[in-house]
C-alpha cells in the first residue's frame, strides 16, 4: 500500500492525482478539509451557485486574499452549507474535494484525517 502524509493543498493535489492508496491529512488542511467535506454531498445545483458564486468572489476579493464572510452568507443561504465549510472549500478547491471524497473513505484518527482508496 503506498502512503504519504500531506501538510499542504499542494501535496494533497500530488497525492491524489498520483493515486496514492492512502493519504495522511496534517495541521491545518486536516481540519479545513473536514469542514468541506459536506461539498461533496451537495446537489447539481447547489454546486452550480456555489462554485459560480465563490468564483466571482475570489475575483472580487482583496489583496489580502480569500473569501470573506459577507460573500459566503449568500452561498451558505442558498446552498444550506456552513459559512465556514465555505470558506474552507475555497481554500482547498472545490474540483479537489469532491475528487477526494468520491474516491477515498474518510477515516479520521485525532487530529489527522486519513483518507483511503475506496475499493472497487
Amino acid at each position: 500500500m503506498r502512503s504519504t502524509n500531506v501538510s499542504t493543498v499542494k501535496q494533497l493535489k500530488y497525492a491524489k492525482e498520483n493515486n496514492f492508496d492512502e493519504i495522511i491529512v496534517n495541521g491545518d488542511l486536516a481540519k479545513k478539509l473536514k469542514k468541506a467535506k459536506k461539498i461533496a454531498t451537495l446537489g447539481a445545483v447547489g454546486l452550480g451557485i456555489l462554485t459560480a458564486t465563490l468564483g466571482a468572489a475570489t475575483i472580487a476579493a482583496p489583496v489580502t486574499g480569500g473569501i470573506s464572510y459577507f460573500a459566503a452568507a449568500p452561498v451558505a443561504a442558498l446552498t444550506g452549507m456552513d459559512i465556514a465549510a465555505i470558506i474552507a472549500a475555497s481554500t482547498i478547491g472545490i474540483g479537489l474535494i469532491i475528487a477526494l471524497f468520491m474516491g477515498y473513505e474518510e477515516i479520521s484518527v485525532g487530529d489527522k484525517l486519513v483518507l483511503r482508496k475506496k475499493q472497487k
